[in-house]
């Protein structure tokens, strides 16, 4: 098959990062594949060559790229006061139904709202191509802002959602809160011509050769000492504070060395490093390249996430890395650190619907490992076989047939 993964943008973040994973599985497998992003503003080349290194990248370049950014900030800032501006989503159209004839596409699998509406603007046209899309927790993100009126709103989002909705072909969703936004108050069309598949995002991470900057000597961390590390998107939502400040009520009370690696970028964090920058065993690493190079650091992998989190990518890369979890009970975490036989690979806590994580929940948890070395261990074991699940091999099987069967009769 030719398929063309589409996302809106291609920096760090679980869907871009599990979209071009794909990508390069569905390469292996025989698959004539291209990557098509929307903004070619927000592309981190490096990123795409670790991992989609054979996979063709088709983005729309603009003759003049000031321009091209000035109509991109002017529909941003238009959007979010409740407003539409789409000379360049018009142009973004008419050149990716270009790339498509060029590229005689057969499949197109997009990844996030924003992208999925485009590829419905121009796929109504060309009803031979089969639409395919992945929930990764944004949906039901978007229509909590849309009821709460309180945070960024889509235009007109219930109408594109079901514009979407109304051409795609298959879904695929990480988490039954994702359907969500598919019950019949939310969407006015039927959905019933719709193919669903709850398929988990594959993993098949690997240690680069850049491990050696973030080994435990490298970072200057006892041997002895047990460290606490967190891998998100630099927006408060993740749980920085409540962890950092969950952390030093651990290091306080604590027997060994305790140590907070955090591994992330933006203002926010920056303020975060200059506010704790008196605690030297709190190691601020920014932007990683390979996330999976840190957390072999880590004895314990958190994510204090208030988002509406469906299969969180930090949460797989911790269980490949054989680290415990400390988590909210969002999502599919809980499925995400259960073993085969029904064990958990960590401790969860209470998902706060407003606000930031518990910070006492977070210390509690914490706790617990610090004070009970064997519990530390068992969960360590555990991780490996909580993450067979993730198994790329398995994603890509689950992914073809969902596109052999989503194939218009025509």
């Amino acid at each position: 098959m030719n398929i063309l993964v589409a996302v809106e943008e291609l920096r760090i973040g679980g869907a871009q990062t599990f979209a071009l994973r794909l990508a390069q599985a569905l390469h292996n497998a025989g698959h004539r594949v291209y990557l098509y992003n929307m903004y070619w503003q927000f592309t981190e080349h490096d990123l795409v060559k670790r991992l989609a290194p054979d996979v063709e990248l088709l983005q729309y370049k603009p003759a003049s790229q000031p321009m091209d950014a000035f109509l991109m900030r002017a529909e941003g800032w238009l959007e979010r006061r409740g407003q539409q501006f789409a000379l360049r989503n018009g142009i973004l159209r008419k050149h990716l139904n270009q790339v498509i004839k060029e590229k005689s596409i057969d499949i197109i699998h997009s990844h996030t709202f924003k992208c999925d509406h485009l590829i419905t603007q121009v796929l109504r046209q060309i009803p031979r191509i089969a639409h395919v899309i992945t929930m990764h927790g944004d949906y039901e993100q978007f229509l909590k802002f849309y009821r709460l009126g309180t945070a960024y709103v889509i235009p007109n989002y219930l109408q594109k959602l079901s514009e979407v909705l109304s051409r795609v072909n298959g879904i695929a969703y990480l988490s039954t809160q994702n359907l969500e936004v598919l019950q019949p108050d939310v969407t006015a069309v039927s959905t019933g011509h719709i193919r669903l598949r709850r398929i988990y995002n594959g993993l098949d991470a690997q240690i680069s050769e850049e491990a050696n900057l973030f080994t435990r000597k490298a970072l200057e961390i006892p041997a002895e000492a047990l460290v606490f590390g967190m891998v998100a998107r630099g927006v408060p939502e993740k749980g920085w504070e409540p962890l950092v400040q969950a952390y030093q009520q651990v290091k306080a009370e604590a027997t060994q060395p305790v140590h907070l690696v955090l591994v992330g970028s933006s203002a926010f964090l920056d303020s975060l490093r200059e506010k704790y920058k008196a605690d030297g065993n709190i190691h601020f690493l920014g932007f990683v390249n390979n996330p999976v190079d840190c957390v072999e650091s880590f004895d314990v992998g958190v994510l204090a996430s208030s988002l509406k989190e469906s299969l969180p990518n930090s949460i797989a890369e911790y269980l490949f890395c054989k680290k415990p979890v400390i988590s909210t009970t969002v999502g599919e975490i809980q499925q995400m650190i259960t073993t085969p036989d029904g064990q958990e690979a960590g401790l969860l806590i209470e998902f706060p619907e407003y606000g930031l994580a518990d910070g006492q929940q977070l210390y509690e948890a914490m706790a617990q490992y610090a004070g009970n070395k064997a519990l530390l261990r068992q969960h360590q074991q555990l991780a490996s076989q909580a993450f067979t699940k993730f198994d790329m091999k398995r994603c890509v099987q689950a992914y073809t047939e969902l596109y052999q069967a989503c194939q218009p009769e025509l």
